[in-house]
């Protein structure tokens, strides 16, 4: 059995309380080097650039500058990564990915959610497909990390992604139980 817990981007996980933690780097990093001393074994840090729990005016957490930052002050806790294909370009992703990977020395995980607010897809200019279409993005995305993981180049013409020659070095810690980082799905 693992434990693990959403990390609170938000400052806090409860509706209609005002005297939570505040959403800080600061109480974000305690907490998580805390969980890591006490046994837990991953955290998932959210990926919301709005704040669903508190209101979209209520301070967010960017979820992939904390994870890197995490990922240099832990050293055991899995962290795992809610990301959103629409909101993020699959090799420049990879790239990133594969760097907060090494930092983290092989533990980061991604947790894939094809989206679900178009609200916050809109405000931040970006795409927001049908049901149907978020599910296809997600599965050619998802071809993509593993592409660009796994080879030297890459070239690609897909439906909503074409890459020539693209090169994604260093690649996330190469494990042979474990080639890239651990994907989860949620829907």
């Amino acid at each position: 059995m693992r434990y693990g817990y959403w990390a609170p981007v938000f400052g806090g996980w409860l509706r209609n309380v005002d005297d939570e933690r505040e959403a800080s780097w600061e109480a974000l990093s305690s907490l998580v080097r805390r969980s890591e001393q006490i046994g837990y074994d991953l955290t998932l840090v959210a990926e919301l650039n709005l704040n669903d729990i508190k209101g979209i005016e209520a301070p967010a957490l960017d979820a992939w500058s904390s994870v890197a930052a995490l990922a240099a002050v832990t050293g055991r806790i899995e962290l795992m990564t809610a990301v959103r294909p629409n909101f993020h370009q699959p090799a420049l992703f990879a790239k990133a990915a594969a760097n907060i990977d090494r930092i983290a020395n092989g533990r980061l995980a991604l947790n894939v959610v094809s989206s679900w607010w178009a609200k916050e897809a809109e405000s931040y200019g970006l795409q927001f497909d049908q049901h149907d279409d978020r599910y296809a993005r997600t599965t050619e995305w998802l071809q993509l990390l593993d592409l660009l993981w796994t080879r030297p180049r890459t070239d690609f013409v897909g439906r909503y992604y074409q890459l020539k020659d693209a090169i994604v070095e260093p690649k996330p810690v190469f494990r042979p139980d474990r080639p890239r980082p651990v994907i989860y799905a949620g829907g």
